[in-house]
């Protein structure tokens, strides 16, 4: 987006470079900076934040695991009222984030303690409505019967010429003006060969029948296409 805006008011296009080490690099955001500026090597603390604590999965009564992220003192308070936990409040050793980071082990343990006390169904209840990020963690089939998710269009259904009915997760951004819900198979190999080099390039039938014999494309049949 932002070469386009460029090119709309310069006129000049860009190359653009965006490769799968870098993108990487670059989500790394905290930690990486940590390291970059503090010189603090990572270490793995499984669902958990390195440096915001609680933030990460609860183990629930009902053997389920529930994701809660206190990012500041306010969502811990709220966090503390809402499981009826007003003593960790008083406790000198959770009086802000820095404080909770250095006691991580015990806070976390009697977090642990109170969420395996309850079903999931009853923190969420508890959750709702109070500005507190939450969420269970879910399986694919929890995923793809949400009234949210399936509200929002994400299961996206197609017919393919050999593989029948197929669905997959639908594009993550709707539009106003624009239908997303619409789209094709994936195209079998050699489908759309001759309609690029015609269609495009301006191939001649003969000089792809040539290509063809020489090895050099394939082109798939009416019939083959037809299934």
């Amino acid at each position: 987006m932002a070469a386009l805006l460029h090119r709309y008011k310069t006129g000049e296009g860009q190359k653009i470079d965006c490769n799968l080490l870098s993108s990487q690099v670059s989500i790394m955001t905290h930690i990486a900076a940590n390291y970059l500026i503090s010189g603090w090597e990572a270490r793995r603390w499984g669902t958990g934040h390195e440096s915001i604590v609680p933030y990460q999965a609860f183990k629930t009564k009902d053997d389920k695991y529930l994701i809660v992220g206190a990012g500041n003192q306010n969502l811990f308070e709220i966090l503390c009222k809402r499981i009826s936990a007003e003593h960790l409040l008083e406790d000198s050793r959770y009086q802000d984030n820095q404080s909770r980071v250095e006691n991580r082990e015990s806070l976390i343990a009697a977090l642990s303690e109170i969420f395996s006390q309850k079903e999931m169904s009853v923190w969420l209840e508890k959750f709702e409505g109070y500005g507190l990020p939450y969420g269970p963690i879910q399986n694919m089939q929890q995923v793809f019967s949400d009234p949210q998710v399936l509200h929002n269009n994400m299961i996206q259904e197609f017919q393919h010429s050999t593989a029948g009915t197929v669905r997959v997760p639908g594009p993550a951004v709707k539009y106003s003006t624009i239908n997303t819900s619409h789209c094709t198979a994936p195209p079998r190999l050699s489908e759309h060969t001759q309609q690029v080099l015609q269609g495009m390039l301006g191939y001649s039938d003969d000089k792809i029948q040539q290509l063809h014999q020489d090895g050099a494309i394939g082109i798939l049949k009416d019939t083959e296409n037809a299934g």
